[in-house]
């Protein structure tokens, strides 16, 4: 989404400190006290360090568990009750909306980023919901892009992403050697192990290749 809504909550100078915020882990989301807990990584911008940083009101770095590079790993907890920017923006109705809305079985999830371009959030919600959400998120900003995905469930596997034949070549690919540096094995020879052709082959692994790399970086 656009970062319309939260150029109006966080104070003027905030991007120009913050490159980004990402979370790593939701910890904590109690919608009637309007609680949100959650590990998260701010990067600075260069010459600026987490102190520089002006954070809104509702917001509050409850420990720093880690700096690496300029990127701290904090604990932040946000709280949206009666009384904050986004009530006095849009009205305790639009505050009381919100909180009908998320009460229902919405389950956020991971990628959250925050730039100054762009807000990236994902969910777990039934579809009847997904419209009334929409519809809500459209008070955040502009929505730019929406990805759907069945949420089916499985033991987390990044090959999950893949059908079972590319699931079965790259496997190949990956036991023959072929990604190893040097690779130890050629498509050719690849593809005369399996018994396919060599077109089929690169074919296969190059959108296995894309699949999973679109899943990592899914947000980005």
């Amino acid at each position: 989404m656009d970062t319309d809504l939260i150029l109006k909550i966080v104070p003027h100078n905030f991007f120009e400190t913050l490159e980004y915020m990402e979370g790593k882990a939701l910890l904590k989301i109690d919608i009637e006290k309007g609680i949100k807990i959650a590990v998260c990584d701010i990067k600075m911008k260069d010459r600026f360090t987490l102190e520089d940083l002006h954070f809104p009101d509702e917001w509050t770095i409850l420990d720093v568990l880690k700096e690496t590079n300029n990127i701290y790993t904090c604990l932040l907890k946000t709280e949206y009750r009666g009384g904050t920017k986004f009530q006095q923006l849009y009205g305790k109705r639009a505050l009381k909306k919100v909180r009908q809305l998320l009460g229902f079985d919405i389950i956020f999830d991971l990628p959250f980023i925050l730039t100054e371009e762009k807000v990236v959030v994902a969910f777990i919600v039934k579809n009847e919901i997904i419209k009334k959400f929409l519809k809500m998120a459209s008070l955040w900003g502009g929505v730019k892009n929406i990805s759907f995905q069945p949420a089916t469930f499985s033991e987390y596997n990044i090959l999950s992403c893949l059908t079972e034949r590319q699931k079965e070549i790259i496997t190949a690919a990956k036991k023959s050697g072929y990604y190893d540096v040097p690779r130890k094995i050629s498509t050719e020879e690849l593809s005369k192990k399996l018994g396919i052709s060599t077109a089929t082959i690169l074919e296969h692994l190059r959108k296995a290749e894309n699949r999973i790399i679109s899943s990592i970086l899914a947000g980005y």
